[in-house]
């Protein structure tokens, strides 16, 4: 599972690199009561109000850029080369009615996710109420002790995942599995890939304004060189959705827009985003041999589908939202039910590609590929049989898996983001701590 911890090890560094540990006492650090006011809402999850004045975007945006550059550099010299190309993992999201839902799946940690209300301010045009997944070596920290160290309060808020701002425009970054020989933006780029979701909830009031600030900046997905995985987005307001990708290197939207029953591309396709290109739905239908043609290292396929199922009954509340956000919570269905998600994992890890064509590895022996579904299948067999054991006499038995080093993988938090009333509407940890089922209801600070 060497593959699954990659993604984590990078956003955890390339957030804040290099946080000393509180005990050094040359480091100046800053408490709670000196610029925030932090609330435990539930166990391993807190809300801060931040300062904008204590934040500076453009610091932040440069400090993921050239953290990037850095480890790209120590990945090149690095004579081990175990990271087999693309990294695994899977997160959510969709858009209906007034909400725009997302869940963001993760390695078990002990911690959930900060969210962070940012006031406007300063550089900051749009207020918003956003999330930090809890897993990044800071958030750590602070969660921990409620101390950080003072140069990083400018830069921690930018590497947030998802959020929504005073104008009502929600927005989430997802992965999307890299296909090998494809273009991307690489390091030119002047807009790191981890500080998309900031940059939108900041500047942006409208998600047409949002596409048209993405245009005018380069954004950078140096990413793809350290674990083989872009990202994409999905952005919302009360009249429209769009994801945002790349097709070699070249920015692509699709548009989805106001049906009977839901939003809506142009050929009908309904406003799902998972790992796979939304784009490439769009042009070759989900699921068809075209599709795996172009885009053959896709996952989240099956997650996409069971989304679809329930997608026109859920329009009209957060709970039935919250319906959809439960049937792919990670660790209740793909692990505890084992549900046969095939393109969970199995692509990323089974397949290469050489002289002679796509094959897929069984037994370390090379093996000619006649279908997709097929070396899937062979991986989860021959593969996954060791990880459910390994599951059985860890996990399963744990009366609160959220420790420390444990590697399985859950939904770290699911959120549905109200449009009109701009708030969300949080569950995080798949709601293994909430007594009532109820979510915890974000809002934007004054």
């Amino acid at each position: 599972m060497k593959n699954l911890l990659k993604w984590t090890a990078v956003m955890a560094v390339a957030v804040c690199a290099g946080l000393t540990s509180c005990k050094n006492k040359s480091v100046e650090y800053v408490t709670p009561d000196e610029c925030y006011k932090m609330v435990e809402l539930q166990k391993n999850t807190a809300v801060v109000k931040w300062n904008p004045e204590d934040y500076d975007f453009e610091e932040g945006n440069t400090f993921c850029l050239e953290r990037f550059e850095e480890m790209v550099k120590a990945k090149a010299s690095d004579n081990e080369n175990e990271n087999s190309g693309v990294a695994a993992g899977g997160c959510s999201s969709w858009r209906n009615g007034q909400y725009h839902g997302r869940n963001l799946d993760w390695n078990q940690m002990d911690f959930a996710c900060l969210v962070i209300q940012m006031p406007k301010g300063g550089k900051v045009k749009h207020a918003s109420v956003a999330l930090l997944n809890g897993n990044t070596i800071a958030t750590q920290e602070f969660l921990k002790t409620g101390v950080i160290e003072d140069k990083y309060k400018k830069v921690l808020p930018c590497s947030v995942v998802d959020g929504i701002n005073d104008a009502g425009v929600a927005i989430n970054i997802n992965i999307v599995t890299h296909t090998p020989g494809d273009k991307f933006v690489g390091k030119e780029g002047d807009l790191s890939a981890l500080c998309v979701v900031r940059y939108v909830l900041d500047n942006a009031g409208s998600v047409k304004e949002a596409l048209e600030l993405l245009k005018g900046r380069k954004i950078c997905q140096s990413i793809v060189e350290l674990v083989g995985d872009e990202t994409h987005y999905m952005i919302s307001d009360k009249d429209m959705t769009a994801v945002v990708e790349f097709d070699n290197g070249e920015m692509v939207v699709t548009e989805f827009n106001k049906g009977t029953d839901g939003f809506y591309s142009e050929k009908g396709t309904p406003a799902i985003m998972t790992n796979l290109y939304d784009f490439a739905i769009e042009r070759y239908g989900i699921d068809t041999d075209e599709f795996y043609e172009h885009h053959p290292l896709s996952m989240g396929v099956e997650r996409w589908k069971t989304i679809e199922e329930q997608y026109a009954k859920a329009a009209n509340s957060v709970m039935d939202n919250g319906v959809i956000a439960q049937s792919v919570w990670y660790f209740k269905n793909l692990i505890a039910e084992k549900t046969p998600w095939l393109s969970e994992n199995a692509v990323p890890t089974a397949y290469g590609k050489d002289a002679d064509g796509w094959y897929f590895m069984k037994d370390g022996e090379r093996v000619a590929r006649d279908n997709f579904k097929a070396a899937e299948t062979g991986f989860w067999n021959n593969y996954m049989s060791g990880y459910w054991a390994k599951y059985a006499e860890t996990y399963g038995k744990m009366e609160d898996p959220h420790v420390k080093g444990n590697i399985y993988w859950e939904t770290s938090h699911s959120v549905v983001y109200d449009l009109e009333e701009k708030v969300g509407y949080l569950w995080p940890f798949e709601n293994f701590y909430s007594k009532d089922g109820e979510p915890i209801v974000i809002g934007i600070a004054d």
